[in-house]
C-alpha cells in the first residue's frame, strides 16, 4: 500500500444502526488509527472495520488526503 509521510490511506467499512453498509476512506499512520478516525466521525451505535478491498496507488493519490482526515465515499468516480 502506498503511503506518504508515514500516512496510509485505508478503506473502512461502516455498518449503521439499520444494518446498512457504507464505505469511508481515512488517512492514518496505521490501519487501527484510520478505523479510530472513522469511529470518531460516525454516530454512536455504528461500527467500523478495515475493509478487505484496497485502493490503488492512483486512487490514493487522487484523494490527496492529509493525516487525520476521514470521509464517507458517497459516489464512484471512474479514473481513466
Amino acid at each position: 500500500m502506498a503511503s506518504s509521510s508515514m500516512t496510509g490511506v485505508h478503506l473502512i467499512r461502516v455498518l449503521t444502526d439499520d444494518r446498512t453498509n457504507r464505505l469511508w476512506v481515512a488517512a492514518g499512520s496505521s490501519p487501527e488509527e484510520a478505523v479510530s478516525l472513522v469511529l470518531d466521525a460516525i454516530p454512536e451505535g455504528w461500527s467500523a472495520r478495515l475493509a478487505q478491498e484496497n485502493l490503488t496507488p492512483a486512487e490514493m493519490e487522487g484523494l490527496d488526503l492529509k493525516q487525520g482526515e476521514a470521509y464517507e465515499i458517497t459516489r464512484t468516480i471512474r479514473m481513466g
